[in-house]
């Protein structure tokens, strides 16, 4: 594989905003991975385009090779939609999107759609999109239905990683608060709101430190004119842009950062203090309702300035408060990516994907988290109780013991899982998702639990290691997670040999066969248990009001296209579908290994109203599937489609899908 890129980003490469940043650290773990990069910094004005970006892009596009891999940072390559169309074809582009260019602060309507239209143009013409936020990649498909321009491209989440940080200390009896903001002076990061909060509350034990570059002139000027006109000057202190040394040292004198911004795409700043183990106080704008993880700061509305206020207020006169808020500061910091991790998922983005696969990321696929929401409370219903009891009581005997051999630890695992703490039982989780399967299991699990958790998307993993900081086990007792983002392609990584007990949910069906032979043979050779959950058995059906099977032609013809679209090859090589779970089970019996297996299907009935979203999601996912295995019957199939989707908001259908559960555990122990 091509490992030469080219990173082409909008003016001076080294400038200290948070995109810069990300980039610079991007770049710098990739070569760390072996990968050649050149980075090129366009001159002229972005993003409205002036001739010398224009000329400067056409010129760095023309001076590489056919078949040339290149990332265009998002402030480049939405500017410029036409130049980036003309080379398409020849380069191998990814587009690097931080957060949509329309959704800046302070653009009239017809700039915002303006620079709606310009980017989704452009991202018309490259192979793939990366973003660094969850919620950008959803804003990127609102937009493209909100202006009929889908996007074909597959869209990956790579989150920014932090760097290691000693953790700043908290404030001292009748010390002053300090509050740190960390951000270039424009109207989307709202220091104008920032001053005016502070100015209108009664605390006076606090000092503002403000460090960021000013971007926009005229906005500066207004935010210092407000600190004179509210006699803050010996307070609040502009300070500037800086070096990484001074950013540093103002962070280990700081008690919270401070971020009022109306919008961001993700937010580094606030995962960066989190590092620090500062607490934070910022808004909901844009991805920051993701970004803070609940119990580690306050969150306010962006623009309401007196909710910010009084959020200051509490935080600067509740010594209580300020130690929960450090505490859970403290518990978010454990959890954070660092850049390696996500130099390893930005790798893994830019490797080219399966045709197959691509084409079903890119229409949306099974695995978007908002089917996964969707499905969670029906698997947890579903799932079988007395296998998660059994594998409950097998780990517990099976934690204490030492029989497993170490292994070494993987540069991208976010703890030293290489030295297993006896009477911790280590978990590990494939192809985990948004952490669906550790919530129904964690709390059923007793004594200590250390989870490895493995996705190819970074997003997900972001929002499982999110719901690690709120798990408790039967106890009551927190549990430990590290994250992996890799393919399931292989099962070679050492954190999986490590594990205790082996498990995953909603998997089976997409996995090929000797998928599943490495996987039994990796578990008989450390002596591992499986659990794996909710593996479809590719039957479903219709039910009536009674929840009786409905016998119909047309539903018998669309199951056998489905079942068939179920064997290709879904990235884990030519998929069982139905098929699997039963390889399973024979595989393990041949390894001498106790089976126990439990029917657990969705009982979606016609009577219950809130059953229907993921009705509709079946529906159309099935009815997608057929088309693609028999795109002649294209009209057939949304005729019937159609007439299902009126029967369940009727609420004339049910539906039954068929799942098995299987628990797989060691004849003899060791």
């Amino acid at each position: 594989m091509n490992r030469r890129f080219t990173l082409i980003v909008a003016g001076e490469p080294d400038q200290r905003t948070g995109g810069y940043i990300y980039d610079a650290q991007i770049v710098t773990a990739l070569r760390e991975q072996g990968y050649s990069m050149n980075v090129v910094g366009l001159p002229g004005r972005f993003p409205d385009a002036d001739d010398t970006a224009a000329q400067a892009l056409v010129a760095t596009l023309e001076s590489l090779s056919e078949g040339a891999r290149v990332i265009i940072d998002g402030l480049a390559m939405g500017a410029l939609p036409e130049v980036v169309g003309d080379h398409g074809h020849r380069l191998d582009i990814t587009a690097l999107l931080h957060h949509p260019l329309g959704d800046e602060q302070g653009l009239t309507s017809e700039e915002q759609q303006y620079f709606h239209r310009s980017e989704l143009a452009g991202l018309a013409s490259v192979a793939r999109v990366i973003v660094t936020s969850r919620f950008t990649a959803r804003r990127l498909n609102e937009l493209a239905k909100q202006y009929g321009r889908p996007i074909s491209a597959p869209i990956s989440v790579v989150e920014p990683g932090v760097v290691a940080a000693p953790v700043s200390p908290a404030a001292e009896p009748n010390e002053p608060i300090r509050l740190l903001c960390v951000a270039t002076l424009t109207p989307r990061k709202g220091q104008d709101i920032l001053v005016k909060a502070l100015a209108g509350g009664s605390a006076s034990n606090w000092q503002c430190d403000c460090y960021g570059g000013a971007r926009d002139a005229e906005f500066t000027l207004r935010v210092q004119q407000l600190i004179d006109e509210y006699g803050l000057s010996g307070r609040v202190a502009l300070h500037g842009e800086c070096d990484a040394a001074t950013l540093e040292a103002a962070y280990q004198r700081a008690h919270a950062l401070v971020l009022p911004s109306w919008y961001e795409g993700y937010g580094m700043v606030v995962t960066e203090a989190l590092a620090h183990g500062l607490p934070v106080i910022t808004t909901t704008g844009g991805a920051l309702r993701d970004t803070l993880p609940s119990g580690a700061g306050l969150s306010v509305a962006p623009g309401d300035i007196e909710a910010l206020q009084a959020a200051l207020q509490r935080f600067c006169r509740c010594t209580e408060l300020r130690s929960e808020l450090r505490t859970g500061a403290a518990v978010a910091r454990g959890s954070l990516n660092d850049w390696q991790a996500a130099g390893v998922a930005f790798a893994e983005a830019l490797t080219p994907l399966p045709p197959a696969l691509a084409q079903e990321l890119a229409a949306g696929s099974q695995f978007e988290a908002d089917w996964l929401a969707l499905r969670e409370s029906v698997d947890a219903a579903g799932r079988s109780q007395k296998l998660a009891q059994a594998a409950a009581a097998w780990l517990a005997t099976r934690s204490n013991s030492n029989s497993n051999s170490n292994s070494n630890s993987n540069s991208n695992s976010n703890s030293n899982s290489n030295s297993k703490e006896e009477g911790t039982a280590y978990i590990a989780d494939l192809g985990c998702g948004r952490g669906s399967n550790m919530q129904f299991l964690a709390p059923r699990f007793s004594g200590k639990q250390h989870w490895m958790l493995f996705d190819h998307d970074a997003g997900l993993l972001s929002e499982a290691r999110q719901r690690v900081l709120k798990l408790r086990d039967a106890r009551g007792q927190p549990i430990s997670a590290e994250s992996h983002c890799v393919s399931l392609a292989t099962l070679m990584h050492p954190a999986l040999d490590n594990a205790h007990l082996v498990t995953a949910s909603a998997l089976l069906d997409l996995v090929s066969r000797e998928w599943i032979d490495a996987l039994v043979s990796n578990c008989a050779k450390h002596r591992q248990g499986l659990l794996m959950a909710m593996s479809i058995t590719g039957e479903w059906c219709f039910t009536d009001l009674q929840f009786g099977p409905l016998d119909n032609d047309e539903d018998r013809w669309l199951l056998d296209l489905f079942k068939t679209h179920q064997q290709r090859d879904k990235g884990l090589g030519n998929a069982l579908g139905g098929d699997a779970h039963g390889e399973l089970a024979h595989a393990f019996k041949q390894q001498g290994y106790r089976v126990s297996e439990a029917d657990t299907p969705w009982q979606l009935k016609a009577s219950d109203p809130t059953m229907r979203p993921l009705m509709h999601a079946l529906i159309s996912g099935w009815a997608d599937a057929a088309a693609e295995q028999a795109p002649g019957a294209a009209t057939r199939i949304d005729q019937w489609r159609g007439s299902r989707l009126r029967s369940v908001n009727e609420g004339c259908v049910g539906i039954w899908v068929g799942h098995r559960d299987l628990l797989a555990l060691p004849a003899v122990e060791a």
